[in-house]
């Protein structure tokens, strides 16, 4: 497994199912320029072992990602990220309306860890800035 992948964790308790984090997370791999077209992903096996759940919830993951047309698995060969997911465009209410709903949800989550809203926003105000989301 590729050193890119050894940041992948998911949150059983976050409320979103595990095959979308993993979805979610090579989503934003490629986003950010970790994960290119033709990269290999992670064998089943290693994924499985890696984020210490059951191998159909990846199976589940890399179909979806297939179907999404990002992947493309070769039997034997292992799965091939094969094109950038499309960004979905919203309007400015939309837009707002997620934005207050992500904002809500890391907050609340965050609190619920004894982290204070003002250490987040510290925090997101020293992360460096990804080129793809200037």
């Amino acid at each position: 497994m590729s050193e890119g992948n050894q940041h992948w964790r998911v949150e059983f308790d976050s409320g979103i199912p595990v095959y979308k984090q993993i979805i979610n997370q090579v989503c934003s791999d490629i986003d950010q320029g970790i994960l290119k077209v033709g990269d290999k992903l992670p064998t089943i096996k290693a994924l499985k072992e890696l984020l210490e759940i059951n191998p159909n919830t990846v199976v589940k993951a890399y179909r979806e990602l297939e179907f999404m047309n990002i992947l493309k698995s070769r039997r034997g060969s292992g799965c091939f990220i094969t094109a950038l997911p499309a960004v979905k465009q919203l309007s400015e209410g939309e837009r707002n309306n997620k934005l207050q709903m992500l904002y809500h949800r890391m907050t609340s989550e965050a609190s619920s860890f004894g982290i204070s809203e003002k250490e987040m926003k510290e925090y997101i105000n020293n992360q460096p800035s990804s080129s793809n989301h200037d």
